[in-house]
């Protein structure tokens, strides 16, 4: 297996920091601290803490990218939903994003046209089959898990 790069250990690295503290709350010194390297190797690699998160989740969203498996029933959809989109990292991605999105615009960007934009419109194609989905009605039932997940946090 090849070695990550310094770049991705510390993006890898800085996302616990991130779920556990949000944005503000997770400083470089932190990064540092966790990631085992210098500040000025983070600053190489970073210019500032945004595009540190915008690293973060670019490789968080490669490593979740939607599924798409043929679902019977809405039993079998919910169990998708909770085991592959609404994850407890994704659940703590979405409380970020939405908290602090006005902080970090390019990353937020990139969390909802890559990985909720994606998830969603997979989830509308696999849920076709589900009797009493459609595409309306699976829309609004997705944003119900989501704000139900969020309320639990």
């Amino acid at each position: 297996m090849a070695q990550r790069s310094k770049k991705e250990h510390i993006a890898t690295t800085a996302l616990p920091l991130f779920l556990e503290n949000g944005f503000k709350g997770t400083s470089i010194d932190m990064v540092v601290r966790e990631s085992n390297v210098s500040k000025p190797t983070v600053y190489n690699h970073f210019p500032d803490k945004a595009a540190l998160l915008l690293a973060v989740l670019s490789l968080w969203i490669d490593a979740n990218k939607p599924l798409i498996t043929p679902l019977r029933d809405a039993a079998e959809l919910d169990e998708f939903v909770r085991r592959h989109w609404l994850t407890d990292e994704a659940v703590r991605l979405y409380a970020l994003v939405i908290g602090e999105g006005w902080r970090f615009p390019q990353a937020k960007r990139l969390f909802w046209d890559q990985f909720d934009h994606l998830w969603r419109k997979a989830l509308s194609y696999v849920s076709s089959n589900v009797e009493g989905f459609d595409l309306v009605s699976i829309d609004l039932w997705l944003d119900h898990q989501l704000l139900n997940r969020l309320k639990l946090l």
